[in-house]
C-alpha cells in the first residue's frame, strides 16, 4: 500500500488547520465554510468555525448538536470525549438514506462544527480515511 501525501490546510478564518489527502479536493466558500470531497465525490466532509458567547461545556455541546442534527434520525448516541484542552462530541445519524457523522470540536469559546456524509452508507474506509484527517486536526483559539 502505497502512503498517500497529506496537505496542511488552514481557512480564511484561520481558525484551525487540518491534514487531507492530496488527491482530495477542497473548496472553501466566502463565509469560511470548507468542503473536502474525495476523489470519486462519493464522501464529503464539512468544516465550519464560530465562537460561542462564553465558555463551552458538555450540557452547550449536547444542546448545539441536538439542534443542527433536528431531522435527522439518530443512529449512535452522540458522546462526549476530551479534545486535547477542549471537548468534542460526535453521534451517527441518516437522513434522506445517507450516512452522517457530526462531530463539534471546542477550546474555550472556538468551536468547529464538522459533518461527514457519504452517498448512502460510509464504509469503514471512507470513515477511517475521514478519521485520518480528523486526527491531525488542531483547533485555534484566543
Amino acid at each position: 500500500m502505497s502512503k498517500v501525501e497529506m496537505i496542511k490546510y488552514i481557512p480564511s478564518t484561520e481558525r484551525y488547520h487540518i491534514f487531507y489527502p492530496n488527491n482530495y479536493f477542497v473548496n472553501e466558500d466566502n463565509d469560511g465554510i470548507v468542503t473536502i470531497t474525495s476523489p470519486n465525490g462519493e464522501t464529503n466532509m464539512t468544516l465550519s468555525g464560530y465562537n460561542a458567547n462564553g465558555e463551552v461545556d458538555p450540557k452547550v455541546l449536547t444542546e448545539f448538536i441536538a439542534e443542527i442534527t433536528e431531522g435527522y434520525e439518530l443512529q449512535v448516541e452522540p458522546k462526549i470525549e476530551s479534545f486535547g484542552n477542549g471537548l468534542k462530541i460526535s453521534g451517527k445519524y441518516k437522513k434522506d438514506g445517507n450516512d452522517w457523522l457530526w462531530k463539534i470540536y471546542s477550546k474555550n469559546e472556538a468551536i468547529v462544527i464538522v459533518s461527514i456524509n457519504g452517498d448512502g452508507i460510509l464504509t469503514d474506509k471512507e470513515i477511517k480515511q475521514n478519521e485520518i484527517m480528523l486526527n491531525n486536526f488542531e483547533l485555534y483559539s484566543e
